[in-house]
């Protein structure tokens, strides 16, 4: 099986940011549940507050750092990562993402998706994203900032066109 990990920082590297510690309001991530309805094993590897975690309705784990388990550490395979992740280090915990789900959402800035050739070809290598959900700016989700943001679902092994909406 092939890794997506690469050159993922090590733990002394990784450098967290304020904006790495932005809980996500439960309501967004409850509509965010709900639309992707994920099935199986759920994974939420940010658990905050626990918005996404409450929010879904199947088997479920979670992590969070500032609570002991360190999603880096992580090595259950999941059917599902839904989560607002570390801006940080969005391409490291992207890469993690891809060695043990099937399907990730990521709740982020939308400048995310397409943010250099090196995390698209290990993008399009995973599989590949399937769907872009534009949800506004980032002040109507709590974030501290206005821009775009929503949700990108990537599928492992996708190989179709993305779709892309609107929901603001």
């Amino acid at each position: 099986m092939k890794s997506y990990v690469g050159k993922v920082s090590t733990p002394k590297e990784r450098k967290k940011t304020p904006n790495d510690l932005i809980m996500t309001n439960p309501d967004t991530a409850k509509w965010i549940v709900d639309y992707f309805n994920p099935q199986g094993l759920a994974l939420d590897p940010c658990k905050g507050n626990g918005a996404f975690y409450d929010a879904f309705n199947c088997n479920k784990d979670w992590c969070e750092i500032t609570m002991g388990k360190d999603f880096f550490d992580y090595t259950n395979k999941v059917n599902w990562i839904i989560t607002n992740p570390p801006f940080s280090i969005f391409d490291d915990f992207l890469l993690k993402s891809f060695d043990i789900a099937d399907n990730i959402v990521f709740f982020c800035p939308l400048t995310k998706v397409f943010k250099g050739k090196r995390l698209d070809i290990k993008i399009c290598e995973y599989g590949g994203i399937k769907e872009i959900i534009h949800m506004g700016g980032g002040n109507q989700h709590g974030f501290p900032f206005g821009f775009s943001t929503g949700c990108i679902h990537y599928q492992k092994n996708y190989k179709g066109d993305i779709k892309i909406i609107r929901n603001y």
